[in-house]
């Protein structure tokens, strides 16, 4: 177990956390292409795969360029990196098999693993201020999402799909800041290498799952390919890389708690640009709610700020 002086894990780094932020906004757009991919005639989890193997490619050959390639022989890249991955294709898998809005509400408890994980790996004390910030943050997402009268307690595979994927995710978050020295370039490679062979081999089981088929075998015979490999290929290579990238690199800078907090990002740009490009209402509760998430996440940074001065 790897441990650090308080000092360490207190004191933000603003590049980090910038890193982070603009990073998981982007996923925030990731709905668009896997839109656009799905009305050429390639659904779900393939969909994935494809935008994953794109992205892939760059980060391969950033990793030789910057000289990190011998660390794909290391444990370290490579326990991040099935982490993450892992949490990518249950997060879409949760998508395929529940309602959307409680796929995301059940993934955003990630602050609440980051924190344990966090506590459990290295130390990190839990204070009140911050399990305050926390449940602000998660009452901001349960007011974006309609605040309905009901949480949404796990009842199916998709939920429990969401829940892991958050788990996964926020443990992923810890690991990065307890192996600070992990290579970023060498870790996104990792990443997306594995993201693509489990995102396959995921589609193909539910290609092949009889309670599966009515969602997932629906691929077109005639796949566009004018329409589809250029957006594969800028999406993968110019939107997925960097932002994994970004958000890999941030996360072994900033405390892990921080980190899952700044990647509600994510759920504020989807919700934004979706009523915008197809017209979704926005009621108020939802931009009260989104106001409340910003609000946690700056009162969090500004406690950090305090911490380490």
């Amino acid at each position: 177990m790897t441990t650090y002086p308080a000092t360490a894990y207190t004191k933000t780094d603003k590049a980090g956390a910038w890193a982070v932020t603009l990073g998981s906004a982007v996923w925030g757009l990731f709905w668009i292409p896997l839109r656009y991919l799905e009305e050429a005639g390639i659904p779900g989890l393939w969909a994935v795969a494809m935008v994953l193997a794109a992205a892939f490619i760059p980060a391969l050959a950033v990793t030789v360029w910057k000289k990190e390639l011998s660390e794909l022989t290391t444990v370290n890249g490579w326990i991040v990196g099935l982490a993450l991955s892992l949490s990518t294709v249950l997060y879409f898998t949760a998508i395929l098999y529940t309602d959307v809005i409680r796929a995301i509400f059940l993934f955003y408890l990630l602050p609440l693993w980051t924190t344990l994980s966090a506590r459990l790996l290295y130390g990190e004390p839990i204070r009140r201020a911050q399990l305050l910030v926390i449940a602000a943050a998660l009452f901001g997402v349960w007011l974006l999402l309609g605040a309905g009268f009901s949480i949404p307690i796990p009842n199916n595979i998709g939920d429990w799909c969401a829940i892991a994927a958050g788990f996964c995710w926020g443990v992923s978050l810890s690991l990065l800041r307890s192996r600070e020295d992990t290579p970023p370039f060498a870790s996104t490679t990792a990443t997306l290498f594995s993201g693509c062979v489990l995102s396959s081999l995921c589609a193909l089981l539910l290609q092949y799952w009889p309670t599966a088929l009515a969602i997932t075998n629906t691929t077109s015979e005639s796949v566009d390919l004018v329409k589809t490999i250029p957006l594969v290929v800028a999406f993968g290579a110019v939107m997925l890389f960097p932002s994994m990238l970004g958000q890999i690199w941030g996360a072994r800078k900033i405390p892990a708690p921080t980190a899952a907090l700044l990647t509600m990002t994510e759920i504020l740009v989807a919700t934004l640009s979706a009523g915008w490009l197809i017209g979704t209402d926005l009621a108020p509760v939802s931009i009260l709610g989104g106001l409340v998430i910003i609000a946690a996440v700056c009162i969090d940074l500004y406690i950090k700020q305090r911490q380490s001065l």
